[in-house]
């Protein structure tokens, strides 16, 4: 027995740490240490296929909170750097579901590939195992079951899918009467229409599931497209005022403020308007070469989710307003990760490569931009041969990258 240490003295991840967990070794009151920290291990409080999960106590403060920590299967293929995968996917899937509103645990802590700490949630069943007794259970206890399993699907209702939603991940507290989702992926999908599917959907498949249960799924999917449709009705109205505020703004800037302070709970229709006015109608309103990287974040962060044939539009026409390598590094590695419209990658292709000189001359040469370059020169698809020839010339391009105390000396030298 002794302490667990998830770091060793280099600072590396110790992928050994499990071994004493399962073994039993690690005792309870025995300390956690992480990178600059230490919790009491309470207990192990379970695991599945990539992850398993730990009551930790923080001793500054003696509340319980849940440590996530990635953890393979060997009998079913699952390897240590799955459960790190999975674990980074719950962190990248957060924000966007916190920002919804979905009950969900807050995140205390996290360090990719090694850990997360959670609020420890207090829960009596899943809603697999609700579905399993319904029958068995009573209707009087049943019905504030069912009007808080409805309250749940109307703040997920924006959501066509969430990342590896099941029934299991999705449990009751009789305490707070509320349904509370414990796990999920990232890759979260916004509905289109009222209409569009929802997170039960596939559910509604299960041949195992009752009539009874059947109804409730029919109910919930009700209140969904209820939901919805009073929330296309909320989008239709905030994005006419957005709109006209828009119209009326010449200033990049103000436009960018307005972007930064419109709500992310909304169909996804209602961004791909959005989208469609700021590439027709806001981005000539931006000065050549004007949009940094920053500029750029808070863009995608506010314009929504992008789908392949929106977001390549998109990127053909910001491509004139960029002028160093730093910023079009950034879209380009947005463009590998939403995808690319197969129709417009010809004409996504040509405007890299007709806009790729300048872009070079507007940028200095650091190693920073040397290594973006490099990896940009060993890329396919997008990068034809064209492209490739220029960016293997960019030390030709690239501004010198002089110091202060550099060209104050030139200067003398010159006079």
């Amino acid at each position: 027995s002794g302490d667990l240490h998830l770091f060793n003295q280099e600072g590396d991840f110790n992928k050994d740490f499990a071994q004493s967990i399962l073994n039993q070794d690690l005792k309870e009151g025995e300390k956690i240490f992480l990178r600059d920290r230490f919790y009491i291990y309470r207990g192990f409080l379970g695991s599945g296929n990539t992850t398993m999960i730990l009551s930790i106590e923080d001793p500054e403060t003696n509340i319980e909170n849940a440590l996530r920590l990635p953890h393979g299967n060997e009998e079913k293929n699952y390897r240590l750097s799955d459960g790190q995968r999975f674990l980074n996917y719950s962190y990248n899937g957060f924000e966007e579901l916190e920002d919804a509103g979905i009950p969900i645990p807050k995140f205390h802590e996290y360090e990719k590939d090694a850990y997360i700490v959670v609020d420890k949630i207090a829960h009596n069943f899943t809603l697999k195992s609700f579905f399993e007794n319904s029958e068995s259970i009573n209707d009087s206890d049943k019905g504030p079951i069912i009007d808080a399993l409805k309250n749940f699907a109307k703040e997920a209702a924006i959501f066509e899918s969430i990342g590896d939603f099941h029934l299991e991940q999705l449990v009751y507290s009789q305490t707070t009467k509320k349904w509370i989702l414990l796990d999920w992926s990232e890759g979260h999908q916004l509905a289109r229409l009222p209409s569009s599917p929802t997170i039960f959907t596939s559910l509604t498949f299960e041949q195992s599931l009752s009539a009874e249960n059947r109804q409730i799924l029919s109910e919930l999917i009700n209140e969904i497209e209820e939901q919805r449709r009073a929330q296309a009705e909320i989008d239709k109205v905030d994005l006419e005022v957005i709109k006209t505020r828009l119209s009326a703004m010449d200033d990049y800037n103000d436009i960018l403020n307005t972007y930064k302070e419109i709500k992310t709970k909304h169909l996804a229709s209602f961004y791909t308007m959005l989208q469609r006015d700021f590439v027709d109608n806001q981005l000539p309103k931006f000065p050549a070469g004007v949009l940094k990287k920053p500029e750029l974040e808070l863009l995608l962060n506010n314009l929504g989710k992008f789908v392949p044939f929106y977001f390549s539009q998109f990127t053909e026409k910001v491509l004139a307003n960029i002028s160093d390598i730093e910023t079009f590094y950034y879209l380009y590695e947005k463009l590998n990760m939403i995808g690319l419209d197969e129709e417009l990658e010809d004409d996504l292709s040509i405007a890299i490569q007709n806009n790729i000189e300048r872009i070079l001359k507007g940028s200095h040469s650091t190693q920073e931009n040397k290594v973006m370059i490099e990896k940009l020169k060993n890329d396919y698809g997008l990068i034809n041969y064209k492209t490739k020839e220029v960016l293997g010339k960019a030390d030709e391009y690239l501004q010198s990258n002089q110091n202060c105390a550099d060209l104050v000396m030139s200067i003398m030298q010159a006079n």
